[in-house]
């Protein structure tokens, strides 16, 4: 899931649940209201539908007559028994009358405290008015009325008002208790709500993240082994994955690294062992010629011959160096050419018959006569060269012999060549083509070898596109065969 979908859908629902919280603000409201309504019905002595209606119009209609009262005749307020008929029928509805007189109080209910009475407001009526009318409430603590009043003159010329209360406790313990409440469940509720998904949305970017910082900070540590962790199907996931991508480069190039520098030591080691024979072999018997020790021809001449072999050694071995490095550095450009496969290989062995001539040399060419490759011949000679050599100088046997096996394989060329020598052990055969890697048992003087020349053969035929293998039996043999493609 992208990190545009998960945005997309914590806003659709920061915007449904405030939505679905409001209606239930409103349904709960409602419920409320309608327990308060049954609440007023019986604080209000209203039985049913008919009751409410008589509670809108009936009673206001007594209001109404009472204010028509005050304009028609004013001093009927005073009379106790005209505002007790209007008292006994508003009565039930916690409704009361009130008649002033000046400042004081001369006809109908009391209220609970006389702080409440002075919260009605004054005489405002003016001179050239007939009326005023007053509207408000008034409450103290859990008591609370609405009002509603008429200013006048009585036929004295006293100030005169009379005041229509209402007892609305329930309504107020609505309004003032239960209302708030809900209103602050409704916040709260909101609130945790997108807090909630706030913090499981911020959670899918904010831990991926902390995890890459820690691997990143592992990595400014040195420590390349240290995974992201993040298996995620987003953004940040690809992110992770390409960290954890160059992670491992960095990792790969590090170790190959450590093996440059082990090969390094190596080359160093071998170079020192290697040349330091011949060399030394050199040394000696120009020592003795210095020295006289070759007193006649024959013996000088052998010293000169030793002296001319080493030298070859040692050119040949320098040789071989000099183009590991460049194979290595990829700094000898290969001329590659469309070759007739048969025509160059027999060319090869029969070279090969001439110079080792003690060896029964056979080939097996399973390819047509215009079958051709795709190759740099002066470099894949060297491929050759080296094999052959190779199998020769390790042939064990009174009867030395080499078949060279050449067939076509799914659009490559397969060449195989094969011994009776002494093989290669098991534990041997995977390491034989890495670098400055020689079989304990050919580590001699006679023998020599520098360790590279069959990782100058793996090179030159992985610039080829093509591959190397091996199979050997201790005693027995090897089979040691490489891949070159063929020419479109």
């Amino acid at each position: 899931m992208s990190i545009r979908f998960k945005l997309i859908i914590s806003y659709v629902l920061m915007t449904i649940i405030p939505i679905v919280l409001f209606v239930l603000f409103l349904h709960l409201l409602f419920h409320l209201f309608l327990t308060n309504v049954e609440e007023m019905q019986e604080y209000y002595q209203l039985e049913d539908e008919e009751s409410i209606e008589a509670f809108f119009y009936e009673d206001l209609a007594l209001i109404t007559e009472v204010k028509q009262v005050v304009l028609a005749n004013p001093a009927q307020l005073l009379n106790s028994s005209f505002v007790k008929t209007y008292e006994e029928k508003l009565e039930q509805r916690q409704m009361a009358i009130l008649v002033r007189k000046g400042q004081e109080i001369t006809n109908g209910s009391n209220l609970e405290t006389n702080e409440l009475v002075s919260g009605l407001p004054g005489h405002n009526l003016g001179v050239n008015q007939v009326s005023a009318n007053h509207q408000g409430h008034i409450g103290e603590d859990d008591s609370s009325w609405l009002y509603t009043g008429v200013d006048f003159y009585f036929d004295d010329g006293d100030e005169g008002t009379v005041f229509i209360t209402l007892d609305v406790k329930p309504v107020q313990s609505l309004i003032t208790d239960a209302v708030p409440l809900l209103i602050a469940g409704f916040v709260l509720a909101f609130l945790l709500a997108n807090g909630l998904i706030t913090y499981v949305i911020s959670r899918q970017f904010i831990r991926p993240l902390k995890k890459l910082q820690l691997s990143a900070a592992e990595i400014a540590e040195g420590n390349l082994a240290q995974e992201t962790g993040v298996v995620q199907k987003d953004e940040i996931g690809q992110l992770a994955l390409v960290f954890d991508e160059m992670r491992e480069k960095l990792k790969r190039s590090e170790d190959l690294q450590e093996q440059y520098e082990e090969n390094r030591k190596k080359l160093i080691n071998n170079i020192s062992h290697d040349l330091k024979t011949p060399i030394t072999a050199i040394k000696g018997h120009v020592q003795g010629i210095t020295d006289g020790i070759a007193k006649d021809q024959n013996k000088l001449d052998k010293y000169v011959q030793v002296i001319q072999r080493k030298a070859t050694e040692m050119d040949r071995l320098i040789n071989e160096l000099l183009l590991f490095s460049k194979l290595d550095l990829n700094s000898i450009p290969f001329q590659f050419e469309k070759v007739k496969a048969s025509d160059y290989i027999s060319d090869i062995v029969e070279a090969a018959r001439v110079e080792y001539g003690g060896v029964e040399v056979t080939m097996d060419l399973q390819i047509d006569a215009e079958t051709s490759i795709w190759a740099d011949r002066e470099q894949l000679y060297k491929v050759f060269a080296n094999l052959l050599a190779n199998s020769v100088k390790f042939m064990d046997k009174d009867r030395r012999k080499m078949d060279i096996r050449v067939l076509e394989e799914h659009r490559f060329l397969k060449v195989t060549i094969i011994d009776n020598g002494k093989g290669i052990g098991e534990e041997d055969l995977p390491s034989i083509f890495d670098r400055f890697y020689r079989v304990e048992t050919s580590r001699n003087a006679e023998l020599g070898g520098s360790g590279i020349g069959l990782a100058i053969a793996k090179q030159i035929i992985d610039a080829h596109n093509g591959e190397m293998g091996v199979t050997s039996k201790l005693g027995k043999g090897t089979a040691i065969y490489f891949t070159v493609p063929l020419a479109p």
